[in-house]
């Protein structure tokens, strides 16, 4: 087999696996303007949970939960997104950048 054929199979892989990654991107369910609105001081984390599969916990909290954590969710275009911050599992802060 020719070195450009191994490359062109690989190259293909490659491409085949980014397409799979954007699918999920795509259809996973990002976090609305209307969804951060509704999330208000004093809600819980599970809250949060329960409106957007695309937020991640930034910084964990050390046993006892005493330290603030915080979580980022993006929106439908993964640039726009939400910044929530927990102290004891409570919602204590919030900002967002280019929701819809």
């Amino acid at each position: 087999m020719k070195k450009s054929a191994i490359a062109g199979g690989s190259l293909l892989g490659l491409l085949v696996v980014a397409g799979a990654y954007q699918g999920f991107a795509v259809s996973s369910d990002p976090l609305t303007l209307a969804e951060y609105r509704m999330i208000k001081a004093g809600s819980s984390e599970k809250l949060l949970r329960n409106y957007a599969n695309t937020c991640q916990q930034d910084s964990e909290s050390e046993p006892g939960g005493r330290y603030p954590v915080t979580w980022t969710c993006y929106g439908a275009d993964g640039s726009s997104n939400a910044v929530f911050f927990y102290s004891e599992g409570v919602l204590f802060s919030k900002a967002e950048t280019g929701l819809t």
